[in-house]
This record gives structure tokens, sequence and C-alpha cells, in this order.
């Protein structure tokens, strides 16, 4: 394990995140206060999880000795994916999957392509993937004016074989109350409360994705929930800050 390693886990939605961070708010957690050594790079794995604050760690910019990808916006994260050497282009080939005559996969099922996705973003590239290689996936927000920055590191395999941990699927965690600073004010793209909707667009009722929030949303009626959804789908169309601050006072309601 990495000095300082903030979480050991898989970061997969925007409520893992915040209940990472309130969990280094209340000093459950440790932040990292420095740059990553030599040694300490080298220890990098999958399930890895770092949290620094600009402000109090002197760093502004994040290095970690790997070579990476041009970043991806997967909703409200940034995705990398770590190259195989400095010379990352090669054939378009090199990661896609194999498309049986019928235009179907031959090495895997539409819901294994749709959770692929969920993890690496769009599957044919050109860009040079490192085979079994990494992945890095950030959020940044900012508290009493200083940026707060997650970065999260994880293999696809893990994460596809369930070998690492959700914070939300953890309890200790699951039961923090994030506070209000984590969320009020804060430029999410989509509202952490509408990864509800995305869920259940792909069908993906595991455990895991039913366990995304410490609100507890399951208790309303079907009414609420559906007022809910409607609400979610016209945010999508406001500016950030409106889309945070109507989420959190539908969260708020509805406790």
């Amino acid at each position: 394990m990495p000095t300082n390693e903030t979480f050991h886990g898989f970061v997969e939605t925007t409520t893992d995140t915040l209940l990472i961070f309130e969990a280094c708010r209340r000093g459950i957690f440790p932040k990292i206060n420095r740059r990553l050594q030599e040694r300490e790079r080298g220890a990098v794995q999958s399930g890895t999880v770092f949290v620094f604050d600009e402000r109090e760690s002197g760093i502004k910019r994040w290095t970690d000795g790997f070579v990476w990808s041009p970043s991806r916006i997967l909703g409200n994260f940034l995705i990398y994916r770590e190259l195989d050497g400095r010379d990352s282009t090669t054939d378009k080939r090199h990661d896609r999957m194999d498309l049986g005559a019928d235009g179907t996969s031959t090495t895997a099922s539409a819901v294994d392509r749709n959770r692929e996705r969920a993890l690496v973003g769009s599957l044919t590239t050109s860009y040079n993937f490192k085979k079994g290689g990494l992945i890095k996936k950030t959020m940044s927000i900012v508290v009493n004016g200083s940026p707060q920055h997650l970065i999260s590191y994880y293999t696809k395999e893990d994460v596809l074989n369930n070998r690492l941990q959700t914070p939300s699927s953890i309890p200790e965690l699951a039961s923090l109350e994030i506070s209000p600073d984590l969320l009020l004010r804060q430029s999410f793209r989509i509202p952490p409360m509408a990864e509800h909707t995305d869920m259940f667009d792909k069908m993906e009722f595991s455990p895991r994705s039913l366990a995304l929030s410490p609100y507890p949303m399951p208790s309303m009626c079907f009414s609420e929930t559906f007022f809910l959804l409607i609400i979610s789908f016209f945010m999508h169309f406001q500016q950030p800050h409106y889309r945070v601050s109507l989420a959190t006072t539908l969260v708020i309601s509805n406790r």
C-alpha cells in the first residue's frame, strides 16, 4: 500500500467521491500533503485512491510517473488510460472489440460492452493503451475557496471481477451524512442524485449500483420519484450551479 494512500477500492459514482471527501473532512481518512516520492509512485496500484487539498499540500499539478492518454469526460469525472510508452499512436484496431459478420461482439455481450464503456469511455481509439494497464479517474471540487482533488486508479479487470469495494458498499462510509459544503456551489455536470437515473437507464440493478447515496431515496413514494426524474431531465439543460442547487433542494426536501 502506498504511503499516505487515502482509500483502497473503486470510486464508481460522484456519491462515492463525496463520501471519501467527507471521511477526509472528518479525519477518518488521511489526505496526502506532499508530492509522491519515487518509491511511492512505484507502489501505486489498482485500487489506490488519493485526496489532496491544493492549499494545504501545495500541490498544483499531480504527477505519478505514468504515461497517460488525453482525458475523457465521463459524467463528473475525467478518465485517463495508461499508455504503452511515449510513442502512443497505433492502429485503431488495437483496442477494438472483435465483431462478427452480423456486427455483434464475438468477445462480450452488450451488457459487458456497456459496463466497459462506463469504465474506460470509448472502446475504439488511436492511442496505444497498455495491455492490462491502469485507468486514472479524477474529480475536483472547491471547498472554502480551496480546490480538493480525488485521484483514483484501477484496472477494468479488477472492477469487472468485483475485486475492489466501493465506498457506498461499506456501511460505515455509506452512513456518513455528506456536508453541504461538499454539495453546494459545485460545478457538477450531472447532479449526484441524477446518477440514479443513469443507472436505471443502463439496467444496472446490482447492489453496488443501487447503494449510491446516503440519502433515503427508496423511501420516496412513486410520485416523488417520478417528479425527481422529470426535474433531473430539465436540470440537464440549465447552468451547472443551478442544477446542483435544485438537486440539493430536492434531496433535502425528501429527507
